[in-house]
């Protein structure tokens, strides 16, 4: 087990150090989440709890992280343990979540692409609805609608590259890491916003908004605005909210 805790760290740390993550994800998630503190947050698809413990850390007066993964919450666990925040984690998938109550927050990051039927993105939207208390607010990172597949490239100064594997809408994109030390393929479906928004409204969200990407301003210190031009003409991801 402690071999396997190594690892996760390894991979939790590295990726919490990306550039893209640390500058772009986390700054333009957060500025979409707002002012968390005495609320409650659900954390689906939660990993090894980056975001969780984020959360916790910025007030919010409950945090629930949840993940299908037993070896990512196990993780989570053991972090919680030797640092405690007060979160609490369970090994559960979003369909599954209803018995913990409902929430003024549900934090989705890299969740709803998985999804690889309409029938299925709309069955999880459906879910995340169901955790938020009345006008709560969904936040999500997803897949860019917009993401650059011609050029193979295009992404590979900021750590990866991608590929798309059709045309259509759904159809699989992988994205792989060449950031040195840090070697992962993710395959995902690539969605459409009409799609995305079709889900969401039909789960009965409504006030949807794409938040236009944003660096930090540490970022374009340490880096340059001319690094970030590229890359926020065409993000590979985007933030997403909506409200019950």
């Amino acid at each position: 087990m402690g071999s396997q805790y190594d690892t996760l760290a390894a991979i939790t740390n590295l990726t919490a150090e990306l550039p893209l993550r640390k500058y772009y994800e986390e700054y333009t998630f957060f500025q979409a989440l707002g002012d968390i503190k005495g609320r409650s947050v659900l954390d689906v698809a939660c990993g090894t709890g980056l975001y969780s413990r984020r959360f916790q850390q910025r007030g919010a007066a409950r945090v629930v992280g949840i993940d299908n993964s037993e070896g990512m919450i196990d993780y989570a666990r053991h972090l919680e343990a030797s640092q405690p925040l007060g979160i609490e984690y369970h090994v559960l998938d979003a369909a599954s979540a209803r018995g913990l109550g409902t929430f003024d927050v549900v934090a989705a990051t890299y969740l709803l692409h998985y999804a690889p039927t309409r029938e299925v993105l709309r069955d999880m939207c459906t879910s995340l609805f169901a955790s938020l208390a009345s006008g709560g607010r969904l936040v999500s990172i997803c897949m860019s609608p917009d993401m650059e597949f011609a050029d193979a490239s295009y992404y590979r100064k900021y750590g990866f590259e991608v590929a798309s594997h059709g045309e259509g809408d759904g159809d699989v994109a992988t994205l792989t890491s060449v950031a040195p030390g840090l070697p992962f393929t993710i395959s995902a479906h690539h969605w459409s916003r009409a799609t995305y928004e079709e889900a969401l409204r039909g789960a009965g969200f409504r006030e949807i908004v794409w938040h236009p990407p944003q660096i930090a301003p540490e970022g374009i210190t340490a880096l340059g605005t001319e690094f970030w031009t590229e890359y926020l003409r065409r993000p590979h991801a985007e933030v997403l909210s909506c409200v019950k």
